[in-house]
This record gives C-alpha cells, structure tokens and sequence, in this order.
C-alpha cells in the first residue's frame, strides 16, 4: 500500500482513463471480441510498443534529462516562475503546436518508415496508441521538452497537468468512441476527434490531421480533413516481419 501512495495522481489518471477507455470501446464495438480478433503479432507488437513507450522511455527520458541538467546547469532547477493558466498553456497549446511539426516531419519520405508502424493498425483502439518501433518514441518532441520544462518550472503541476490530460486525450483519440450531436460539435469546434484521427489512419489518406490535442494546426497549415463518415479501410499495409517493426523498420 505504501508503494501505492507513491503514485503521482497524473499516472493515476491515466490508468484509469486507460482502462475506462478499454471497456467503452468493447462495450461500443459489442464485446471483448474487438481485442480478441486481433491477430497474435498485434498483441505482441502493441503490448511491447506500450511498454516501452508508456513506462521505459518516459522513465529515461526524465532520468536523462534530469541527469543532464542537474550536471551541467544546477541552478536552473526551479527558476521559471509561470501563471499556473500559463503553465498549462505552455504544454498543451505550445508544445502540442511544436508536436504537430513533428508529426509532419515523421511523415517526410525518410522518416516514414520510422512512423509506419504506428500506422499498420487495421482498427482503433486504445492498445494501438503505443503502437510504435520501440526506439521511434525518442523522436517525439515532447518527450525531451517536457522533461526540461518541468525541471525548470517552480511550480510543474499546472504543466504536469497538462501533460496528463494530452495522454488521455491520445488514448481517446486512438478509440472508437466519437462523441454525437452537439457534444459532437461543441469538441469538434477546437479538439481532435477519433473520428478525424482515424483518417489520419486511413488507408489512402493518412497526410491529414496531424494535431494532438488541438484541430487549430491543422486548418491553419491547410491539413485538415473533416468528414461525418469514418474511412472504410484503416492501416498501411506492409510486409515487414514482427521483429523488423519493432527493431528496424526499413526495407
């Protein structure tokens, strides 16, 4: 129990919407078959990707980060002095603006096999979030970012929360559950529906909808694609065996 209590509230948060998350989908798909149907590499490939990706690499990530700056710049641990509501926008304004950058730049034709993987998903669910080769994690810009803004922050919460609510966003953005009617449009006016992402992940058109959290990148940059329906094919086909997508992607 004590190891329990140790546990920030962000990770429980994000537990929990993982889970709450998982259950909406098989309730909304008509059962635990949805996770069953998949095919035995999927569950190899997403259970690892969601290893590594949600625990091993944020843990480096900060331990590196940390190491680095307590090393070499001591005296910048807990200088930045924000608004808590600046803060906040910090991370999921302006970091999600830079990530959407990034998003495009991983689409570029020689980053793309490093991107494919996540983009072999033939459904959506929450275990496809992770989906990833193991190492392609340490491209993503926030990851780096937010380590060094939270060390610097002399207060991290209002970030830290921000940093949470775009995890949940993501696993919700990679679900089956779109919202209806004016819930539908009052959300769909500024955020990333799953809707929207599952063109992102479409078979044809998947050079759309880069953002995370916000759809503002995405009409402004001229990449948005808006549509009531969902795509009829999802996932980019490839023959590359489990090993090569988890380890080296390229052909």
């Amino acid at each position: 129990m004590k190891v329990l209590s140790t546990i920030d509230p962000g990770t429980w948060a994000l537990f929990t919407a993982f889970w709450i998350l998982m259950i909406a989908t098989a309730l909304v798909s008509g059962g635990a078959s949805v996770f069953f149907n998949r095919k035995k590499d999927d569950w190899l490939l997403d259970g690892i990707s969601l290893l590594v990706q949600g625990a091993l690499i944020p843990l480096l990530q900060v331990f590196l980060v940390a190491t680095w700056l307590t090393q070499f710049q001591p005296d910048l641990a807990k200088t930045l002095v924000l608004e808590p509501w600046v803060a906040f926008g910090l991370c999921f304004v302006g970091v999600d603006y830079l990530y959407y950058w990034n998003h495009r730049i991983l689409h570029t034709k020689a980053l793309w096999p490093v991107h494919l993987v996540h983009h072999t998903a033939h459904q959506m669910d929450v275990l496809t979030t992770s989906r990833n080769t193991v190492w392609s994690s340490l491209l993503i810009v926030y990851l780096w970012l937010n380590g060094t803004v939270v060390y610097l922050l002399a207060d991290p919460a209002p970030y830290a929360a921000a940093i949470t609510l775009t995890a949940v966003l993501d696993l919700w953005r990679h679900s089956p559950l779109n919202p209806k009617g004016l819930i539908r449009d009052a959300l769909g006016s500024f955020l990333i529906l799953p809707r929207d992402h599952a063109w992102h992940h479409s078979q044809d058109v998947y050079d759309v909808n880069f953002g995370a959290n916000l759809n503002w990148w995405d009409k402004l940059h001229g990449t948005w694609h808006l549509s009531q329906q969902e795509p009829k094919e999802l996932g980019v086909k490839t023959n590359i065996s489990l090993v090569s997508r988890l380890l080296w992607p390229f052909q």
